[in-house]
């Protein structure tokens, strides 16, 4: 009688200590593919910022650049990244604000006042508004950019591999190009092949 009722205990810890394991790794696995998913949004939207900055200059980035290029686009500057995650913030914040509204407000939310898409379709709704939100930010972002490097230019003096000098306004560089403005000329420069020495702000 003792042996079986002293299991019981032991078995009900084995029980209770799988449980907690297995919620251990649902929580970790979950937490894995939020930062994951978030990761992505931030590379997506570094990109389309990437885009609309360098499409202002008649580059398209996308052709000048490789994936590792864009994995690293959301770190290289610090707008992109702020504004991205406040986009990822106001997304969420207006999903849950939508199921809020639903739940402690249903007259509200079935009147003609609120968006009838956002009654039918919510998650549709959500993204319309995400891509649009995006495209008017990146734009102004883009014009932005522009017209800051005009009036603040970040002037630069490349050496090239044939001991040429040339000298101009820094657009941006990634890891395989640096774009230069140099007399409202936009030109390319390959690192590997044309650069051997990149001097910033060399002149006035």
């Amino acid at each position: 009688m003792k042996n079986c009722t002293s299991a019981k205990p032991t078995n009900m810890r084995i029980k209770n200590n799988g449980l907690i394991n297995d919620k251990y790794e649902l929580i970790v696995k979950e937490f894995q593919t939020i930062i994951t998913v978030l990761y992505l949004l931030l590379i997506g939207i570094g990109m389309i910022f990437s885009y609309s900055k360098y499409s202002q200059f008649g580059i398209n980035i996308f052709q000048y650049s490789d994936a590792f290029d864009f994995l690293l686009t959301p770190f290289r500057d610090i707008t992109i990244f702020l504004f991205s995650f406040i986009t990822i913030l106001l997304v969420y914040l207006v999903f849950i604000l939508n199921k809020f509204t639903k739940k402690k407000f249903s007259k509200f939310y079935n009147s003609k006042f609120y968006f009838g898409l956002n009654k039918s379709y919510p998650i549709l709704s959500i993204f319309v508004s995400f891509v649009l939100y995006l495209y008017i930010f990146s734009g102004g972002y883009g014009r932005l950019s522009k017209k800051r490097m005009i009036e603040n230019p970040n002037n630069v003096e490349i050496i090239l591999t044939n001991g040429k000098i040339k000298k101009g306004n820094l657009i941006g560089k990634n890891n395989g190009y640096v774009f230069l403005l140099e007399n409202n000329n936009v030109n390319i420069y390959p690192i590997a092949s044309s650069i051997s020495l990149i001097k910033i702000n060399s002149y006035e």
